[in-house]
């Protein structure tokens, strides 16, 4: 008996086996058949939601795409026309959205990156406009989309708003102790100090209106004859016994002046320097310029000298001249321009030491605006620009040119001027009667035929940040 039962067990398990076999291949089956058919539902919505989009029917292809993200959430091509159709409606804050979703699986999406642009620039936010599009790579996208891409870009760096009417003339900007820009501006009969925001800091009825670079805001100030130092609102703080020809701002807690050596009119000037007390220290010198970074620069019979913190000589400098901006300060962002010996009509670049940092010289030069940033020269009648190490970026070429802020510089070309890019590339047009550099906060003073106003590139506006 137990050897009959054998067989038909081996049968039965065979048989077990076949029928799972069946089951399982019926299953698979099944599932292939309904992915099959997924796929084809899929691929059938997605021909219904183009056919829909090329109709104009947006609505209606939304739904589709976003019912196929659904069955296939990681589908680039819906993706990607759900941010378009977004951007076709003008839904700016989904289109950003969906933008950014597109641009996490494929950062070299041109095209999409052009629409996320083109939200945030309706949203008038143009520094995140631009940031979209400067994180595109030089070969992304087609050269049509590259090209829209430049000159589009271009376009949102030279957007600007004429924010401020009045000013009769100004001054270049300069810094508070708190990095705000100020500039001394005059409205009708007035001096002012103004914020590159249009916002007016003092102002007073004074023949001259200095900078300051002190934490204790003092500013010279000169009226009539007398020259005093004003605080931050206006008010006299430090008024000298002495008359005094020129009163500079304090840096470093010094501050440069220059007087009469006697009491005879005809005197010769001598200049020195005042501390906070008004004590006069080291009045010897026929010129004296502010301290920065422990050096100043001091002329005496002639000759140049760098002078310490304590206003002892550490060298004398070999050039004949040195450069100033309308405040009187001989040094800019760790530069001092001055002239060399035996050639009158040549310009070089000196450290504050007095060391010259290259071998490149012209026939004028422009005292930097910013750190680090290129330099306007004059050479054969026009200007150009170049680099601190000596090295020429463009050509002379200009009527006229301020040194480099911001990655624009002012230059005139055809009598108008305008703002060029460090290509060149005029970012904007030359239209203005006068220009000047912008200010570390993207303003600069421009003249039209109602005076000079203010100009704010749209990026660095307020509801723009």
């Amino acid at each position: 008996m137990a050897e009959e039962k054998t067989p038909r067990a081996g049968k039965k398990a065979v048989l077990a086996a076949l029928l799972l076999l069946l089951f399982c291949a019926a299953a698979w089956g099944l599932l292939l058949y309904g992915h099959r058919s997924e796929v084809a539902g899929l691929e059938e919505r997605k021909v219904a939601a183009a056919e829909k989009f090329d109709k104009q029917i947006y609505d209606e292809a939304l739904v589709d795409y976003k019912a196929c993200l659904e069955a296939a959430p990681n589908d680039l091509e819906c993706m990607s026309r759900v941010a378009e159709i977004y951007h076709l409606t003008g839904q700016d804050n989904s289109c950003i959205a969906w933008c950014e979703r597109v641009l996490r699986q494929d950062p070299k999406d041109l095209k999409t990156r052009l629409y996320e642009a083109r939200s945030y620039d309706n949203k008038k936010n143009v520094r995140s406009a631009i940031s979209v599009l400067q994180k595109a790579g030089e070969n992304d996208g087609t050269e049509a989309q590259r090209t829209e891409r430049a000159e589009y870009l271009r376009e949102l760096k030279g957007r600007y708003e004429l924010t401020y009417f009045s000013f009769r003339n100004v001054c270049p900007w300069f810094r508070l102790p708190d990095g705000t820009p100020c500039a001394t501006v005059v409205e009708d009969e007035t001096l002012a100090v103004c914020s590159a925001a249009g916002k007016e800091q003092f102002s007073g009825a004074w023949g001259f209106l200095g900078a300051s670079a002190d934490d204790d805001l003092l500013f010279p100030v000169r009226e009539q004859d007398q020259w005093f130092f004003v605080d931050g609102s206006g008010e006299r703080r430090l008024v000298p016994n002495g008359t005094y020809t020129s009163l500079h701002s304090f840096s470093e807690g010094l501050a440069p002046a220059s007087r009469k050596s006697s009491a005879d009119p005809n005197a010769p000037v001598v200049a020195g320097y005042l501390d906070k007390t008004l004590q006069e220290l080291r009045f010897d010198f026929q010129e004296t310029y502010p301290l920065t970074g422990g050096h100043a620069l001091a002329r005496k019979d002639g000759t140049y000298f760098v002078l310490d913190a304590s206003l002892q000589e550490v060298t004398a400098c070999e050039f004949t001249a040195v450069k100033t901006d309308p405040y009187g300060n001989a040094q800019k962002y760790g530069m001092i321009l001055g002239r060399l010996p035996g050639d009158p009509e040549q310009w070089a670049m000196y450290a504050p030491n007095g060391i010259r940092v290259n071998d490149f010289s012209a026939d004028d030069l422009r005292l930097p605006e910013a750190q680090k940033s290129p330099l306007a020269f004059f050479r054969d009648g026009l200007w150009g620009f170049v680099s601190l190490d000596g090295t020429v970026l463009l050509e002379p070429q200009f009527e006229d040119a301020t040194s480099f802020s911001k990655g624009m510089a002012a230059v005139k070309k055809d009598g108008k001027w305008g703002y060029i890019d460090r290509t060149g590339a005029f970012l904007i047009p030359p239209t203005f009667e006068e220009a000047g550099p912008l200010s570390p906060s993207g303003s600069a003073f421009v003249k039209n035929h109602a005076g000079y106003s203010l100009m704010t590139l749209s990026r660095y506006l307020k509801n723009n940040q």
